[in-house]
């Protein structure tokens, strides 16, 4: 297969040193970028990733509650720090 790829000057410059560091045709250093990809297991999506930091901020949490906290959350929250 034949690929026709527009690198930007960084790009081809990186390319050429992992050329002459690695002794690698542009080939097979695309190959070993692929193989890299492919056989690395995935992270975590961004939701997951979102989420996850959510948790531990605890920003996402959770409370025990009275069956009439919507009508009174007042008399629930600590209102010391509101003088």
């Amino acid at each position: 297969m034949q690929i026709i790829a527009e690198l930007d000057s960084q790009h081809v410059e990186k390319l050429h040193l992992l050329e002459k560091s690695l002794k690698k045709s542009t080939s097979e250093l695309i190959a070993f970028a692929i193989d890299e990809i492919f056989t690395k297991e995935p992270g975590p999506s961004e939701g997951q990733s979102a989420y996850q930091l959510m948790l531990q901020s605890g920003f996402i949490a959770c409370m025990e509650d009275g069956a009439d906290l919507s009508e009174n959350y007042k008399d629930y929250l600590d209102w010391s720090n509101k003088v």
